[in-house]
């Protein structure tokens, strides 16, 4: 046999193993793919587990979902600062304080000039709040009219307690700043001044459609009410207010509470003012249109 007869012979041999071992391929790929599927899918579809609030006869109790240990906190859910996110003073705070009197003056450094004076509008009706009990704090009551008007202010004053608890805070948990004056003004427009109107007078559209009207925070009991009882009722909500910790965080909570002691200062003058004397130029009375 010649070399050419051969080594054609032996190439054609070649060819055929070669297409062989193709054919075995293409049909051992897919099998294995098969089986590769199969398997994954039976671990993940039929592995043992238990559904919500299914029983289970291998714990004591019947539950299959275990209890956290005692003690434990989920991740994001550290309350380390009792008065930041409670409203409430600490216990080392509130044994310092001296009852309140005093205890709200300028102590955050770098406020705008706003942010001081509404601390120091705090500050002051604390203390007198805590120097004159129940019926001090109305000075600026005591300004309208003669004697006989001042003294019936100051009655009339002494019969409003200020609202909140003893163990409210009655500083800021943070600084105030002009920052935090302008997100509360933010965040009261969208969330309050519908019922709580834009000066806080209980003039809301919300109330001028037949909702039920809140109080004024120009009320002496609320003017001498602690920031810490607006954080709780914001928090937790009071009388036909719902509670809004789930629309507000906290740290804009604080910030609204910081806004509505600007908006008091803003009426201080008004309310000091004589009575029967014209306001001044621009200067509506009742804080908007009606």
């Amino acid at each position: 046999m010649s070399n050419s007869k051969r080594q054609s012979a032996v190439g054609s041999r070649q060819s055929a193993v070669r297409g062989s071992a193709r054919k075995v391929l293409y049909c051992l790929l897919p099998a294995a793919c098969c089986l590769l599927f199969s398997g994954c899918r039976q671990d993940m579809q039929d592995q043992p587990r238990y559904e919500v609030y299914e029983p289970s006869s291998f714990f004591r109790d019947g539950l299959s979902s275990r209890r956290p240990v005692e003690g434990t906190v989920p991740r994001g859910y550290l309350r380390a600062d009792r008065q930041l996110y409670t409203g409430k003073r600490d216990a080392a705070a509130g044994s310092g304080a001296g009852g309140g009197a005093g205890a709200q003056g300028p102590t955050n450094s770098g406020e705008s000039s706003a942010a001081e004076s509404g601390a120091q509008m705090n500050g002051n009706s604390n203390a007198q709040a805590g120097a004159g009990g129940a019926g001090g704090g109305n000075a600026n009551a005591g300004a309208q009219g003669g004697s006989g008007g001042a003294a019936q202010s100051n009655a009339n004053g002494s019969q409003q307690a200020a609202a909140g608890e003893p163990d409210d805070a009655d500083t800021f948990p943070f600084p105030v700043t002009a920052e935090v004056v302008s997100r509360g003004r933010q965040r009261y427009e969208i969330f309050c001044a519908m019922c709580h109107g834009p000066v806080g007078q209980g003039d809301g559209m919300i109330v001028r459609r037949g909702y039920r009207q809140p109080p004024s925070y120009h009320e002496d009991r609320l003017r001498r009410a602690p920031v810490g009882y607006f954080f709780r009722v914001m928090t937790e909500g009071f009388g036909a207010m719902p509670p809004y910790k789930s629309q507000v965080p906290v740290q804009d909570r604080w910030a609204i509470a910081a806004y509505i002691r600007a908006l008091q200062l803003s009426q201080t003058n008004l309310r000091s003012a004589p009575a029967g004397s014209a306001p001044a130029e621009g200067q509506n009375e009742t804080g908007g249109h009606r």
